[in-house]
């Protein structure tokens, strides 16, 4: 059932990233869609990110403080489902999957077209989500022709996995 609210939140559409950070080794990711720039100044740029408690990705992010953010571009959808539609605890979700760790030791997935690798400053609990200040430490574009995957896009393709919603909450 669709709320009153969700023509005017599916304004405010956001790009599908997948979140990655490690915990003595082991690699995480998951989806994440809430992620807006959170400073006026180039000079002190800052984001905030909010990660699901249910994620084991959430409480590796939790134990490091260190991630990186990487844009889904379209053509990648294969990424939703793999960071997004299982569970770290039960499958290995880098597995076949390109990676290097970046300068936090969070994985950088190849492949991607940029990313952003950052430090937590801050933390605040959000209900079912935490909220998070990050502070980039190195960001690259490697392809700025890329067309980024909005979250109102994955919903309307229909992917027909019954978590798909947990991407659009206000939509159930």
């Amino acid at each position: 059932m669709t709320t009153p609210a969700a023509p005017l939140l599916d304004r405010l559409d956001t790009t599908v990233c997948v979140l990655t950070t490690a915990h003595e080794g082991t690699p995480a990711g998951c989806i994440v869609t809430y992620v807006t720039p959170a400073s006026l100044h180039a000079e002190r740029p800052r984001l905030v990110v909010l990660t699901s408690h249910e994620n084991l990705t959430h409480e590796f992010l939790e134990a490091g403080g260190a991630l990186v953010l990487h844009p889904v571009a379209r053509g990648q959808e294969e990424w939703v489902e793999r960071f997004g539609f299982q569970s770290g605890r039960d499958v290995d979700k880098f597995a076949g999957l390109a990676w290097e760790p970046g300068e936090t030791g969070a994985p950088v997935l190849a492949g991607a077209l940029g990313w952003i690798e950052g430090r937590v400053l801050a933390t605040m609990d959000c209900g079912d989500h935490t909220a998070r200040l990050v502070e980039p430490v190195a960001v690259t574009l490697r392809d700025p022709a890329a067309v980024p995957l909005r979250a109102a896009e994955v919903y309307a393709g229909g992917l027909d996995d019954p978590r798909a919603p947990a991407l659009f909450p206000w939509r159930t």
